[in-house]
């Protein structure tokens, strides 16, 4: 490359000198100033194939209120609003500098293409980057080749990025990472205020803070408040719980978290998942409720518990986190297990103690038997039935091989389970029995019926095979052939098999006839004439009437727990072939 120097060294050495566009130099495009450049020396050259002028020592170029100095300058004799800059180049305008090792300069579009260590600072932040495009018309600054912003309490990184210095907005995409004080984002795409510390992200991002983990698609966070809107695919990891929803948003100041659409909230602690539609969090009192159809699922040992109501409320135990918490259901409450399924008003799930307190027309069925009271108290062991305890208008129904009800009721019952079979049932009070005797499974021998205050039945493979009379019972054996329809039932019975819930009913919607995703049964009942068959069918979705009826079980309020039964005598009676004396 061929420079000459000019006869005028001396005077430009003496003092700078003013290149203004010249005669025959064509006016600046889209209304740019004149740039006005002062050097130590001038020489003139090609360079690029075009003619220039070579600016040497001390370079200063200004237009409007933007200066740009560097050690050495091409200025292009067709467009001296164009040049090329080198060595320690920086630009300064009112609120913004910047340093680079190389530049080029367009005067009239007023854009600046920094390479080279470049640094960009304003009153909120420092830019470095390798390389760096600068409007200085729109104050605007992007980068395609890695940056990294640091500001009073933040550093950003990232593949690519733009900075609007009037409204001091930071957008960046690719391999972002946030690091501040309150949290730490990675993210694809996000923008940040300098001013109101708001990050703003429009694709997949993660936020660790010390709320937790925080994961969506779209939405915004305060770094300073640290008040969250998420959407799409978002969810928080708390030391409790993981919330997933399409939207969720966090409130800092009062420790509350909103999720809607889709919601899910899994117990960190246990195996417990509950999900709807909506849920509210309240993480300081460590209190969380959803609805809009919800729904919890106690998975353990292959098998899965499902309870649903119409609102779903857990309760922590914030006084000792080790200890697991409660969980409250109502109203419509239903209960799905392969060897439990049960229906109710409300509830209360204990679940540190694994108890559940079942209350207001409270039906139970498990395996073959079906279980009624006013209220029910179930105890799990390794997530299967191990005790059942039935306080006021007690009613046990089991059906054997040959389609008899064999049927038990009293005050109050226990029934014992092994391996989610009944093994046994006390009665407590006004205890009556009504059990048929087979022979082997093929024929019907008689049917065992006794009134005693308190008896004990015991049972294998789900059938009964003795009945001890604790008090002195009133009993007889009455032969088939003397049977007859309303002696087979006791007062108050009701089989309700066509309102065992199934699984598909359980999950279901809220909102559609309970009847479409019913188990088909036959519900059969105290008499067989058309109208109280289907007055007892009216029963099994009302509430019980305070005076008993053949709809179902009294609905009054619960017995205390029943008392051990007192010593008496007893009479053991079998079902093989008919009653056997006992001591």
């Amino acid at each position: 490359m061929k420079f000459t120097k000019i006869g005028l060294v001396s005077l430009f050495s003496l003092f700078s000198v003013t290149l203004a566009f010249g005669q025959g130099t064509p006016a600046p495009q889209g209304g740019g100033q004149p740039v006005e450049v002062s050097a130590n020396t001038l020489q003139s050259g090609r360079y690029n194939g075009e003619e220039v002028r070579r600016l040497l020592g001390n370079v200063v170029m200004r237009q409007g209120q933007t200066t740009l100095t560097s050690d050495s300058a091409y200025q292009y004799v067709s467009d001296r609003n164009k040049l090329e800059v080198f060595s320690n180049v920086h630009i300064t305008q009112p609120g913004m500098d910047a340093t680079s090792t190389t530049a080029s300069y367009d005067g009239t579009r007023r854009i600046a293409t920094m390479r080279g260590n470049v640094t960009l600072r304003d009153e909120q932040m420092t830019l470095t980057t390798p390389s760096l495009d600068y409007d200085l018309n729109a104050k605007r600054a992007y980068y395609t080749t890695t940056g990294n912003i640091v500001g009073p309490d933040y550093t950003i990184n990232s593949q690519l990025g733009t900075y609007t210095s009037d409204d001091k907005v930071l957008t960046f995409k690719k391999n972002i990472k946030y690091v501040g004080q309150n949290a730490e984002v990675l993210s694809d795409t996000m923008s940040y205020n300098t001013v109101t510390k708001v990050v703003e992200f429009f694709g997949p991002t993660t936020i660790k803070s010390p709320d937790g983990t925080l994961r969506a698609n779209r939405g915004t966070y305060n770094t300073v408040t640290r008040e969250s809107n998420f959407r799409g695919n978002a969810s928080i990891k708390t030391p409790d719980y993981l919330i997933k929803g399409e939207t969720l948003t966090y409130d800092k100041a009062k420790e509350y978290y909103t999720a809607s659409r889709n919601v899910s909230m899994t117990a960190i602690k246990d195996t417990a998942i509950i999900t709807g539609q909506t849920a509210l969090y309240w993480r300081a009192q460590g209190r969380a409720k959803v609805f809009g159809s919800p729904v919890m699922r106690t998975i353990e040992k292959r098998d899965t518990m499902y309870l649903s109501a119409d609102t779903l409320v857990s309760v922590e135990n914030v006084k000792d986190k080790t200890k697991k918490g409660k969980l409250y259901a109502y109203h419509d409450v239903r209960i799905f297990k392969s060897d439990l399924q049960g229906l109710c008003d409300s509830l209360t799930y204990d679940q540190n103690d694994s108890v559940i307190y079942m209350n207001r027309n409270p039906r139970l069925w498990a395996n073959k038997n079906q279980m009624t009271a006013d209220s029910v108290v179930l105890q799990l062991r390794g997530n299967t039935l191990d005790q059942m305890r039935m306080y006021g208008n007690s009613f046990a129904i089991s059906i054997d091989t040959l389609e008899n009800y064999n049927q038990v009721k009293g005050r109050n019952m226990i029934a014992r389970f092994a391996d989610g079979k009944i093994r046994r049932i006390d009665v407590n009070g006004n205890g009556e029995s009504l059990y048929f005797a087979l022979q082997g499974d093929t024929a019907t021998m008689g049917m065992n019926r006794a009134v005693c205050s308190d008896m004990r039945l015991m049972f294998e493979e789900g059938k009964v095979q003795t009945i001890t009379f604790l008090e002195q019972p009133d009993a007889k054996l009455i032969p088939p052939h003397e049977l007859e329809e309303p002696d087979t039932r006791l007062k108050g019975f009701v089989w309700r098999s066509d309102e065992k819930p199934t699984r598909a009913f359980v999950l279901a919607k809220r909102g559609a006839k309970k009847a479409a995703a019913k188990a088909t049964g036959t519900q059969v009942p105290a008499t067989t004439t058309k109208a109280a068959a289907k007055g007892n069918r009216a029963s099994a979705e009302a509430s019980v009437k305070p005076e008993p009826r053949s709809t179902g079980p009294q609905t009054q309020p619960s017995s205390p727990k029943p008392a051990s039964p007192p010593p008496a005598k007893k009479r053991a009676v079998g079902f093989g072939s008919g009653f056997k004396k006992g001591s």
